[in-house]
This record gives C-alpha cells, sequence and structure tokens, in this order.
C-alpha cells in the first residue's frame, strides 16, 4: 500500500509541530506502507491582506490569521494535487486540515489531527482574538476538510466528539487513535522497571515539562510544591522548558530549555524523566498533550487536568490522576502524599503508567490501527 503524506511544511523535519508529523508518518512507514511525501508547500494570500492584518490588530484589536485563510487553503489544495497527480498513491493522509480542505482527487483522503478549529476558539489563548472573518473562514475551511475525508482520524475523543457537535460530521467517519509518544527510542521494559525501583523514597520528586507557563498551569504546580514543603515533606520539583517570571526556592530546579534532538538534551531528559515519581502539567487548555504519553514511556504517572484531550491519555488511577480546573491546592498535594506513603501503590500506578504506553500510547499501535482503516 502505498500513501501520500501532506503537509504545508517538511514533515521529515523532526522540528516540526514537536515532530509530530514525522514521528506520524515514520510509524506509517514501519506499518508496511510506502509513503511518498507532499511538503513544503508555498503560502497565496489575498491581495492587501497585509493591510488587512494591520488594521484589524490596531483598530479592530482583532488577529487576521493567515492560517485560516480560504485562498491559502485552496493554493494549498492546489499544489497537492499536482503533485498527486505524478504519484501513484493508493490514498491520502494529513495531519493538518488546510492541505486537504479542497483537495478533489480519486483517492480516499485520511485527515489523522487532534482538533477541529471551532474547539479551538476561545480554548486556546492563540485563538481568543481571531477576527470574525478569520473565525468564519476557520469555520468554512475545516467544514470543506470534513466533507472530503473517507476518515475523520482524531487522537481523542474530545477532539472527535468536536467534530461530530460543531460540524455535523457523521459518527461513521469518526474515529479516535490516540497520538503516540514522539521518541526516537523508549526505554525498554526491563528499563523501566529498573529505573521505577531505583526512584528515591526519601523525596518526591515533580517534573514540570512545557514551554508555556500560563496555559500549561505552572503557577499551580508552583503552588503546590510549596504547600507540600511547608507541610514538611521533602519534595523537588524540577522545570524543563521555561523559566518562571518569579524567583523560586532552592527545591526548584530550573534547567531552561532542554533540546531532546541533541545526544546531551536526549540524555538529560531521560535522565530527569527517570528519576521523577510525577510529570506535573495541569493545562488550562489542551487539545492532547504528547507529553503525558512520553512520560508514561518512563513509567512515570501524569498529574494534569480534565480538559481537551487529556483525559483520552491520562486514565485516573491507571497512569496519573486528572483534577477539574477548580481543584485546590490541597487536592493535588493529598492525592501526592496518598500514593506516596503506599509504596506499593506507587510502584503499581507506575508499572501501569509504562503499560498504558506500551500498548495504545505508541505510534506502532497507532499507525497498525490506521492502517487497518484504509
Amino acid at each position: 500500500m502505498r500513501i501520500a503524506f501532506t503537509t504545508t511544511f517538511d514533515a521529515q523535519d523532526v522540528h516540526n509541530w514537536s515532530g509530530t508529523p514525522y514521528h506520524m508518518s515514520h510509524a506509517l512507514s514501519g506499518a508496511g506502507m510506502s509513503v511518498d511525501y507532499i511538503g513544503s508547500l508555498s503560502r497565496k494570500l489575498p491581495p492587501f491582506f497585509k493591510a488587512k492584518q494591520v488594521f484589524k490588530k490596531y483598530i479592530c484589536d482583532t488577529r487576521e490569521s493567515p492560517r485560516f485563510n480560504i485562498t491559502a487553503a485552496k493554493h494549498y489544495s492546489e499544489q497537492v494535487a499536482a503533485q498527486l497527480s505524478r504519484l501513484n498513491a493508493d490514498a491520502v493522509v494529513s495531519p493538518l486540515i488546510n492541505p486537504i480542505a479542497y483537495l478533489d482527487c480519486k483517492q480516499p483522503i485520511i485527515l489523522w489531527t487532534d482538533a477541529v478549529y471551532a474547539a479551538l476558539v476561545g480554548f486556546y489563548p492563540p485563538f481568543a482574538w481571531h477576527s470574525a472573518d478569520t473565525i468564519a473562514q476557520g469555520n468554512q475551511i475545516t467544514s470543506e476538510c470534513l466533507s472530503r475525508c473517507a476518515y475523520a482520524v482524531f487522537s481523542s475523543d474530545w477532539a472527535a466528539n468536536s467534530a461530530i457537535e460543531l460540524y455535523g460530521t457523521s459518527r461513521d467517519k469518526v474515529k479516535v487513535v490516540p497520538f503516540g509518544a514522539n521518541l526516537a527510542t523508549a526505554p525498554d521494559a526491563n528499563d523501566v522497571r529498573a529505573a521505577i525501583s531505583l526512584r528515591r523514597r526519601d523525596k518526591i520528586k515533580l517534573l514540570f515539562l512545557a514551554k508555556s507557563w500560563e496555559r500549561k498551569g505552572g503557577d499551580v504546580v508552583l503552588a503546590v510544591t510549596k504547600a507540600l514543603h511547608e507541610a514538611g515533606h521533602a519534595v523537588e520539583l524540577h522545570v524543563v522548558g521555561y523559566t518562571p517570571p518569579i524567583a523560586v526556592p532552592d527545591y526548584v530546579i530550573c534547567h531552561g530549555f532542554i533540546s531532546k534532538h541533541t545526544p546531551e538534551g536526549k540524555e538529560k531528559l531521560r535522565r530527569l524523566l527517570a528519576e521523577s515519581h510525577f510529570l506535573f502539567v495541569p493545562s488550562r487548555a489542551e487539545a492532547y498533550g504528547i507529553v503525558f504519553c512520553e512520560a508514561n514511556a518512563f513509567g512515570v504517572p501524569c498529574l494534569t487536568t480534565h480538559v481537551g484531550g487529556i483525559s483520552t491519555i491520562v486514565k485516573d488511577n491507571v497512569n496519573g490522576m486528572t483534577f477539574g480546573l477548580d481543584a485546590d491546592v490541597k487536592a493535588y498535594c493529598d492525592y501526592i502524599v496518598n500514593v506516596m506513603a503506599d509504596e506499593k501503590r506507587y510502584a503499581e500506578l507506575a508499572h501501569s503508567s509504562y503499560n498504558e504506553f506500551a500498548t495504545r500510547l505508541n505510534w506502532t499501535a497507532a499507525a497498525e490501527q490506521v492502517k487497518r482503516l484504509i
């Protein structure tokens, strides 16, 4: 089976979209499908678009987005159609809506993504200021894409339900296949068992791994860590990806950005994950959250929130715990302390977290499911 994998950018560059298209396409290849890449597409916008952007920004205090523009989407689809005509593909797969929104072809089209536009407006901060025109076009582009797809595959139940409820997409064509962990190599079961057994019992080690401080709930993580410390618990918080905007106490270690694409960065991240008791990222908005899959790959349970697509990944008391957005500091502290007080309970939770990765939160398992659909 041969598929055309299309993105607006270069999907073979692991730095694009946190490496998700790279790992997705390589997993499809590993599942036995031949993959032809269609990407690095040029963008075409309507005349005077820049002037309209400036006007909307400074006069209307809204944003005119080039990403959600019908002219741009049609131009992307035209380029995909031209390249597709020279390939012998059996199907088209895309993790993005734009390049396939206006694609008319003989091959079945499969969208495999993490959200639809209407679910992100008013949910994700970057979408909060979209102009009325951008919102209308974003919804139109999404509707066009969903109408053309043979299958609309989403990484979470939240995203799948959004497509059905907000766009009227047929339930028959909507499927849920979780994304996997974006890791070049994952530790094997023996390594994970060893890491779990070596985790310190005299100190609670928490890991905040995120670039966005506010959206990912960094302030909540700091407050919980402080409360644990003041209650007399030995605790250590490692912050990766962002430097907090305030001075932090000595039990908070800030590492800044660590690249997982360099040998040094990869090894440092592996060590931090292997030694941590919990990944703690209580997001206020999250379409999916691949970082939770990556934590589970190391047998690390996740503490997070019941928002967006997270609950498809994190199952309560199986591979972590989800909390409401209104959960107070005490709720987090009580859960952490109670789990850590019972060595057997923590070990079972950590091993169960790895099992979730090994059975469903990896790209190999995901690609096999999509292959069967195709």
